[in-house]
């Protein structure tokens, strides 16, 4: 029998986050059930209360995982050379624990900066996962003026500076959508590259009607009420009080609809939903997001057109596609747009009131073509080609 690499997976962002239960958590238990790796997993808690939530969501994250998660006490990435310090802490840390590991997939360039010194030690290679650019991020929001043109120059020589050390030091990269491998082609050059849109767990999420009508009875949705599901944070970008003023448009057209908000900021969300009624507000595990999203007749995915949701694709999109729901969105985000416009489950935002559900017969439809694509197990082969030891 062959021997599963072992892949040590590193993040620098805690654990409590619903998208590291996504996008590292739920990977590793997937490809580890599907033959493909067998992992270890380190995250960087950069703040004593970072450290102090990852403690608490630790053994929940093991369960999940189904594999040894551990957590590193990291400096801030704002520190001066704090990808060095973080990156010796790391080598050290690996060296103590013993831990064996044919690859390393650091997730952000973050951590892939960081890992060049244990990837140099050990001579292993890393796999770059790059999930946006880390740049636009940081400047894009910002307002014109003299803070946006110093920290323009401030990120710009700190993103160039991690940018040439994972250049040198990785072997290859994924990318999430076409549009940031082709942004990124300048410093990634012509070495290995695949894009891998965000992918969601197949066993976590489909399309169940019975499941839909309990959770429906349970939140007290009528047959003939169009439900409305938003999933996510009270971040600016991701455009809130933009989904709520489609919702006060179908009830100012006289639409029987509830709106279902869940996310990890309950009181900042009902401050903004206000007194509007038929609005339900409230936080859920990932575990528990299908039985929503199943409950749902559409789902918003809204964003700014900005350079930092040009190269995007959110793991919600994947859930969302999954349970064959229709998006209520903008081309903000390209790939996810091009998805769903070649799914069948792309609602324009600007549309007004134009909102049908769809039949439990489209809704399967619509999963199917996603599970196609978005599905650990639909990516299982380009991930086995990049974890596997020449």
């Amino acid at each position: 029998m062959v021997e599963k690499p072992r892949v040590l997976f590193v993040l620098s962002e805690g654990l409590q986050s619903t998208v590291i239960d996504s996008q590292v958590l739920q990977h590793a238990r997937a490809f580890r059930n599907l033959g493909i790796a067998e992992f270890s997993i380190i995250t960087l808690a950069c703040t004593k209360t970072a450290y102090e939530e990852a403690e608490e969501h630790l053994q929940r994250a093991k369960d999940v995982a189904g594999c040894d998660v551990m957590i590193l006490r990291g400096v801030r990435p704002g520190w001066p050379l704090s990808e060095f310090i973080n990156g010796c802490k790391l080598a050290k840390f690996v060296s103590q624990q013993g831990i064996e590991f044919d690859k390393i997939h650091a997730r952000t360039d973050y951590s892939a900066a960081l890992s060049t010194v244990l990837a140099r030690k050990s001579k292993k290679g890393i796999i770059w996962d790059c999930r946006g650019d880390f740049f636009a991020e940081r400047i894009d929001r910002l307002p014109f003026g003299l803070k946006r043109f110093l920290m323009t120059i401030i990120v710009g020589a700190v993103y160039r500076r991690r940018l040439k050390m994972i250049e040198r030091t990785a072997e290859a990269a994924i990318f999430v959508t076409t549009v940031l491998r082709d942004r990124m082609a300048k410093f990634w050059g012509t070495k290995k590259a695949v894009v891998i849109p965000g992918a969601a767990s197949e066993r976590l999420f489909f399309f169940d009607e019975e499941l839909r009508q309990s959770v429906r009875a349970r939140l007290k949705i009528d047959s003939d009420e169009l439900l409305l599901v938003y999933g996510g944070s009270m971040i600016e970008y991701q455009k809130f009080p933009e989904s709520l003023a489609y919702f006060d448009n179908l009830n100012a057209n006289d639409l029987k609809v509830h709106y279902l908000v869940v996310t990890n900021q309950v009181e900042q969300a009902k401050r903004l939903v206000g007194d509007r009624k038929n609005v339900t507000v409230l936080s859920a595990l990932l575990e528990e997001m299908n039985g929503y999203l199943n409950a749902g007749d559409a789902a918003f995915m809204i964003r700014d057109n900005l350079p930092l949701n040009a190269v995007a694709f959110p793991t919600k999109f994947a859930e969302y596609g999954l349970c064959g729901l229709p998006v209520i969105m903008n081309s903000a985000v390209p790939d996810a747009a091009k998805l769903a416009q070649k799914a069948g489950n792309y609602v324009n935002c600007d549309s007004g009131v134009a909102l049908e559900s769809f039949s439990h017969s489209e809704r399967r439809q619509v999963a199917r073509y996603y599970r196609a694509r978005v599905t650990k197990q639909a990516q299982a082969q380009a991930y086995a080609g990049l974890y596997q030891v020449n």
